[in-house]
């Protein structure tokens, strides 16, 4: 029987073969694996640049607006409710005031807990009008009622609010409001330490206080004290620090603190401050009078916020942003 024509590949052959295969399945895989890191480094930008532009934003419009009410040209500046001296959402900064990352700061304490400051970051406190100025129609001293015109559309019980003139502004605690009028009274929380609106040194926190009566024309308005910084967020499985902010909330006519997460992955948080007359930003530590900041230079450290926290090789920037504050441009 004639075997001629019969064939089959040897040994070596297939050895070669199977090598050949392996080594287009090894730059297969390898290809695979690269296009996936790639995919997930150009996301991981995304939602640096998405998260950049988010801080910024929030940030700076803040900071823009620090400072900015109708009562920046009175000569005196009042207090009037109770225990101010300890609270440091009713001490008026003249609308900025910044900590360095040492600087102790009442609003955010450092700490390792959920909620609390990172060590080695900023904080910035900020004062502004939260609603357009109302014109004042009339004060009643004794009855601690202003009456508005046309009508009273902004604020409500439990309320931070100024009312001012070129000679004085009062910041106090809206005790009761209506459709035409807000009442500065004792009572609430923390409430108002007197019924008088008058300037006086020392303060005078007696029930009566030092009497002063608001003339027609002068402005009322709402203010809101707020807080950023970079705090703790607890979480292990992803990133372990967000952007916060805390501020008081009048919530049924009382007024607490509350404290958000606002942006996850946000880790460092540094502040400088152009000083008026100054041709370079200064640290906090530098500024010694915080009514002639002009302008505030953010710089973000942002990692992406949901690759797990056992990846150590997360992409991370860091960015610069310049604001001006309005109210201070000349």
């Amino acid at each position: 029987m004639s075997t001629r024509g019969e064939g089959g590949s040897t040994l070596i052959e297939l050895m070669i073969a199977l090598t050949l295969g392996l080594f287009i399945i090894g730059a297969a895989i390898a290809l695979m694996l690269s296009n996936r890191q790639t995919y997930d480094t150009t996301e991981g930008l995304s939602r640096i640049q998405e998260s950049t532009r988010t801080a910024f934003e929030l940030l700076a419009r803040d900071i823009r607006e620090a400072g900015l009410n109708s009562c920046g040209g009175a000569l005196q500046f009042v207090n009037v409710l109770t225990n101010s001296s300890s609270l440091w959402w009713t001490q008026w900064n003249g609308g900025v005031r910044g900590y360095g990352g040492s600087d102790a700061f009442a609003g955010a304490t450092f700490g390792s807990g959920v909620g609390q400051r990172v060590a080695g970051t900023a904080a910035l406190h900020i004062m502004r009008s939260g609603s357009q100025p109302q014109t004042v129609a009339s004060h009643d001293t004794g009855s601690q009622l202003l009456t508005q015109s046309p009508r009273n559309s902004a604020l409500s019980a439990g309320d931070l609010a100024i009312v001012c003139n070129f000679s004085q502004a009062s910041l106090f605690q809206v005790s009761a409001a209506d459709a035409s009028t807000v009442s500065h009274g004792t009572g609430g929380t923390p409430g108002n330490c007197s019924r008088g609106l008058g300037f006086a040194n020392p303060p005078d926190c007696s029930e009566t206080g030092q009497t002063y009566r608001f003339e027609a024309n002068a402005v009322v308005m709402r203010l809101e004290s707020l807080a950023w910084y970079v705090g703790n967020t607890g979480r292990t499985s992803t990133t372990s620090r967000s952007l916060y902010r805390v501020a008081p909330q009048n919530e049924a006519g009382t007024l607490s603190l509350v404290t958000e997460e606002v942006l996850d992955g946000v880790i460092d948080l540094q502040l400088d401050y152009l000083i008026e007359g100054g041709s370079a930003y200064v640290a906090a530590s530098a500024v010694t009078d915080w009514n002639a900041v002009t302008g505030v230079r953010m710089r973000l450290t942002i990692e992406e916020p949901d690759r797990p926290a056992a990846v150590t090789d997360r992409v991370r920037r860091t960015m610069t942003h310049v604001v001006t504050l309005r109210n201070r441009m000349s």
